[in-house]
């Protein structure tokens, strides 16, 4: 939750300072150029502090409760790791790889918006990815494949976003593994999943 709070701060210190700042910039070139204020400095920066703090606070007071609402809303009352913005899920499966690599594959095409899935079965890593919607930019899905025993496995789903510069992902990455995740147990849980 902290780390939420703290990626909340940085956005609004970034817009104050990215937009305040062209603001700035563009009042203190108004102000030497058109009125030839003695003290163009203290004019762009009063413009740009003002400016940027009020984009700022709407930018934030726009985006943090649709934000909030799709994380409380997806999560069911399920919390572990909501505010997060990499998301992981752990199972533990029994069956050959075969049967498990096919099980991985499908539940990971229920994911919405994939838009590929990749196999490296000598690193026992199945990558898909997501396309651009509203709600984010794409992202990374993840499945390591991890034996335990004979026929016994540990799978490893990890959604996190294509940017490091992403502080909103509207529950975008807890919706990737939770839907990877019910698929697999369903697929799991029948008979055969060939």
């Amino acid at each position: 939750m902290s780390r939420y709070f703290a990626r909340i701060v940085r956005a609004l210190v970034v817009s104050i300072l990215g937009f305040g700042g062209g603001v700035g910039l563009l009042a203190f070139i108004v102000a030497i150029v058109i009125y030839g204020d003695p003290h163009p400095f203290r004019c762009g920066l009063n413009a740009g502090l003002g400016v940027g703090f009020v984009f700022g606070v709407l930018l934030v007071a726009v985006l943090l409760p649709l934000d909030l609402t799709a994380h409380l809303f997806l999560s069911k009352g399920k919390y572990r790791e909501i505010w997060e913005l990499v998301q992981t899920r752990e199972l533990s499966c029994e069956g050959s790889l075969k049967e498990l690599t096919h099980a991985c594959r499908q539940a990971l095409l229920a994911v919405p918006a994939v838009k590929s899935v990749s196999e490296d079965m000598e690193n026992l890593l199945i990558r898909a990815s997501t396309g651009t919607s509203w709600r984010s930019s794409g992202e990374t899905i993840d499945v390591e494949i991890n034996p335990t025993a004979e026929n016994k496995w540990t799978l490893r789903c990890t959604s996190k976003p294509n940017s490091t510069n992403i502080v909103f992902d509207y529950g975008k990455n807890f919706e990737n593994v939770e839907t990877w995740s019910s698929r697999m147990n369903a697929l799991v849980a029948e008979p055969h999943n060939s």
